[in-house]
């Protein structure tokens, strides 16, 4: 009985995915992100060269396309296209953020801090406001400029009062950030990937950036369609659930997206 019903549950969702691909819309978007959470990755990658053979220049299906690329600097150009091709799209603030999160995580603070501030003024109804800020003070303190990390929070503050700012609380999250903690290693088949580079400098950037949180942080020599990329994974966990939520964790402090793989010993 358990096996009829899960089979029932999963052609309702094979169902599902053929029916939005069968249709587009900017609502239809955040449907193909959801199905990404909830782990059919597999399934919205099939489907996206259709989608990019029918909306070759829709904002929505570029987005889409830069969130599902492993390397990081091939997005990072598709996010720039975006910005400046749609500028007026919803997926333009997304986008810029996306960059932004691209230089704080390769430690380009100065680049971070001068694109963050100027996405609230440019885009004044995105909706990840408060990680945007957060992000923007951290790349400011990060590069010892304190005054403008409070000047800009002050004119985020005036445009959106619900916001957090509290500077001396966002340096110690910095501080705990990059705080060198013993590294903690784990055994199990999930690894949490959190990028994946053409540039192996790029890769040992990363690397080391994660190591100062405590994680055992390997890269990987990856064959991807006879080109070589350097994954950066954080090593290993016995339960997808823990990845998830390490990977997670990675996200809020260091602003990079992740994957978690099953990569049995």
């Amino acid at each position: 009985m358990k096996f009829y019903k899960l089979l029932k549950a999963q052609m309702n969702k094979f169902i599902f995915i053929i029916f939005i691909f069968s249709t587009l819309s900017s609502q239809n978007i955040d449907l193909y992100f959801s199905l990404i959470d909830e782990g059919e990755l597999d399934g919205v990658k099939e489907n996206l060269p259709e989608l990019l053979s029918k909306y070759p220049e829709d904002p929505g299906v570029l987005y889409l396309k830069a969130v599902l690329t492993d390397d990081g600097e091939a997005a990072l150009k598709q996010y720039k296209y975006i910005l400046k091709r749609f500028p007026k799209s919803t997926y333009a603030p997304k986008s810029a953020m996306k960059i932004g999160e691209y230089f704080y995580a390769r430690g380009l603070y100065t680049q971070s801090a001068n694109l963050l501030k100027n996405i609230p003024i440019n885009y004044p109804r995105f909706s990840q406001i408060q990680r945007l800020t957060d992000l923007m003070i951290n790349s400011f303190n990060a590069i010892g400029e304190a005054d403008s990390a409070k000047y800009y929070s002050l004119i985020i503050k005036s445009m959106f009062p619900k916001v957090e700012t509290n500077i001396e609380n966002k340096s110690n999250k910095l501080s705990q950030v990059f705080s060198f903690n013993k590294k903690t290693k784990s055994t199990g088949p999930y690894v949490v990937q959190i990028g994946a580079f053409s540039s192996e400098e790029n890769a040992k950037r990363l690397k080391l950036q994660v190591s100062q949180l405590g994680h055992d942080v390997s890269i990987n020599k990856v064959d991807s369609n006879g080109k070589i990329f350097y994954a950066v994974r954080i090593n290993r966990y016995k339960s997808k659930r823990r990845a998830e939520e390490i990977g997670k964790d990675i996200k809020s402090k260091l602003g990079v997206n992740y994957r978690v793989l099953y990569r049995p010993l």
